[in-house]
């Protein structure tokens, strides 16, 4: 799926995919490159929960005890395999101040993994930085 991030100034929105932020609540933006270290913190958090899902389902040692053994290794192994093939290569993450008291946190708004969106990410992130940076010096 192609990811489209447009930042509308005008409006003061960015608008990622279907979503929509207001350009005054970004604190900051970057391009994240994921590593294998992440895709496999990915794969055993994917694993473990498909895993632990089954475990609802599982029946009583009296029905069946090699079931009881085998399904959570098998979901693990299925729910690790998931997140290998959906894993991406880049993240594009902003900075958001969000206005319920949670306060500034970080998010992924997109992903991809070709290059060509890797290149789009740099581009709008160096974009909204020169807008964030304009915004706090005209702020002062």
């Amino acid at each position: 799926m192609p990811c489209s991030i447009v930042i509308n100034k005008s409006a003061s929105k960015l608008q990622v995919n279907k979503g929509s932020y207001d350009l005054d609540r970004i604190s900051d933006v970057q391009v994240k490159v994921l590593s294998w270290k992440d895709k496999i913190l990915n794969m055993v958090m994917l694993g473990a929960l498909v895993s632990s899902i089954l475990f609802i389902f599982i029946p009583t040692e009296e029905q069946g005890q090699a079931m009881t053994l085998f399904l959570p290794a098998v979901a693990f192994l299925v729910g690790a395999c998931m997140a290998l093939v959906m894993s991406t290569k880049y993240e594009f993450r902003l900075e958001f101040r969000y206005s319920d008291g949670v306060g500034v946190q970080w998010f992924t708004a997109a992903k991809g993994r070709t290059t060509g969106d890797y290149q789009m990410f740099k581009a709008r992130e160096a974009e909204l930085k020169r807008y964030i940076q304009y915004k706090g010096c005209s702020l002062k």
